[in-house]
């Protein structure tokens, strides 16, 4: 994704006219979103405000929160070469700090590659924290600059931290001299129209290939988060068969109706959410709100996916076929619960637990259930509830901003890192009762121990909240469905 990083409104505005694009976040920068059709390139505009602090500050949030992967900065610039006349475009070749120079310790420029814009003349830039309008502070620059600005050096240092290609356009707005106020005003609009036309029309060239339709799907779903639910539905099923093999065609069948549950499920969480996600900064970056997934293609996964789980379930029988649209309600409506009640982490909980469960109805063929499997659908209900809560510990502002209800938006950091711990408790009483009627045994306890010791690291401060969700979360899960797989073992 290509992102525009624009000093001011002013600048940006022929830009969000001829693209167009529409605002998506306010704070921490005004950052809008282009290329939303289908066959142009996408992408956002961020306006960091003057400055090479802003500026460095707003390209780290392109990159890293909104996941910018080649970063333009078009701009005005004053040129301290005479005779590089005003209005004039330049691409730039290399640029320095120039308060450095000011300060009598140059550094070594920054190069920069070829451009799509190399028929345009090269030009050296510096960047500085004030505006330069003549004086000493022109004089000091001269030798080592033909243009002077206040954000390319901050732009291009950090694309160059985070290894991501950077491009500078500049044009001249000014001489840098005593009537540069004067004559920057005079011609902003002409220079920043031309800017526009110069990047809109290379834009194309620049847009980077994005993920293929597999991988676009793939990471719509998160299948690498489906994967870990799987032990836990084979550990159901291997209860439903009194701790034997189910047999493959069983295991098979089960296998695709948690797929195409876990498939539909995501796809309804992601587009019942994706006004949320465009709000919210962590989450701007996703496949709908981004554009990189059309509404369309979202319902057809979301539609494979009921078809496939449907279908699986009359597979395994007329008792799961007939069970089968409660698990389907709450995977299709648990994201809604956000909107109204703060215990919206226990509308996933309940959605996984149906997996373990439902296994075990269509291996045993009947409802009756037992101490182990009621055991084991009691902790996948806490434990993924409880890693929920501790996720959404990343959103508190957000959702607090938004209107999104959550336990961390209304107990705070600290309150739902303890109701989280309280959920986990009972998860992780759950698994040690599980050890127990299964008839324990060294192996299963040593899985148990993983589980237990999985818990402990979720707490763990330190830790960054993404990894404490994933992968320690599936640590957890597949340990703990473990223990009746190994029970009764010596």
């Amino acid at each position: 994704m290509i992102a525009l990083i624009l000093a001011t409104l002013e600048e940006a505005k022929p830009f969000l006219t001829r693209l167009p694009a529409a605002k998506i976040a306010v704070t921490p920068f005004a950052t809008f979103q282009f290329g939303m059709k289908s066959g142009t390139p996408s992408g956002i505009l961020v306006i960091s405000g003057m400055g090479p602090d802003n500026a460095a500050a707003a390209t780290d949030y392109a990159i890293v929160t909104r996941g910018a992967s080649v970063v333009i900065n078009p701009g005005i610039c004053g040129a301290i070469d005479e005779s590089l006349p005003p209005a004039h475009l330049f691409h730039i070749s290399e640029v320095s700090d120039g308060d450095a120079v000011l300060l009598a310790k140059p550094g070594q420029p920054v190069p920069l590659p070829a451009t799509a814009w190399s028929e345009l003349p090269a030009a050296r830039l510096a960047t500085v924290k004030e505006p330069v309008f003549g004086g000493t502070p022109r004089a000091l620059l001269e030798p080592h600059a033909d243009l002077v600005d206040m954000e390319g050096y901050a732009v291009a240092s950090a694309c160059r931290k985070h290894g991501i290609p950077c491009h500078l356009l500049k044009g001249v707005s000014d001489h840098a001299d005593e009537a540069g106020r004067e004559t920057l005003q005079r011609n902003l609009a002409r220079v920043s129209e031309s800017l526009a036309d110069e990047v809109i029309k290379q834009l194309p060239k620049l847009d980077p290939p994005g993920p293929g339709l597999i991988a676009r799907m793939a990471d719509f779903v998160k299948i690498e988060h489906t994967i870990f639910i799987l032990p836990l539905l084979f550990a159901g099923a291997w209860i439903g068969a009194g701790g034997h093999w189910p047999g493959w065609r069983l295991l098979f069948l089960i296998t695709c109706a948690g797929l195409g549950a876990r498939s539909l499920g995501m796809a309804m969480n992601r587009i019942l959410d994706a006004r949320l996600d465009k709000l919210n900064p962590r989450t701007a970056a996703r496949e709908l709100p981004s554009g990189r997934m059309t509404p369309a293609m979202a319902w057809g996964i979301a539609a494979t996916g009921l078809a496939v789980y449907l279908l699986a379930c009359a597979a395994l029988g007329p008792v799961c076929l007939k069970l089968s649209p409660y698990p389907a309600l709450v995977l299709i409506s648990y994201s809604l619960l956000k909107r109204f009640s703060c215990l919206c982490h226990f509308g996933i909980g309940l959605s996984l637990a149906f997996g373990p469960l439902g296994a075990f109805v269509a291996v045993s063929g009947g409802t009756e259930v037992t101490a182990p499997i009621i055991l084991l659908t009691l902790f996948t209900f806490c434990w993924i509830s409880g890693f929920d809560i501790i996720y959404a510990l990343q959103d508190i502002e957000a959702d607090r901003r938004n209107g999104v209800h959550s336990i961390p938006a209304a107990l705070g950091f600290n309150g739902a890192q303890f109701m989280a711990l309280i959920v986990h408790l009972v998860a992780a009483a759950a698994a040690i009762q599980l050890w127990r009627v299964t008839n324990g045994g060294l192996p299963s306890g040593l899985a148990l121990s993983v589980t237990l010791l999985a818990f402990c690291t979720a707490y763990y401060q330190k830790l960054p909240l993404p990894v404490r969700f994933f992968p320690v979360s599936a640590i957890a899960g597949i340990a703990a469905s473990l223990i009746p797989l190994l029970g009764g073992l010596r």
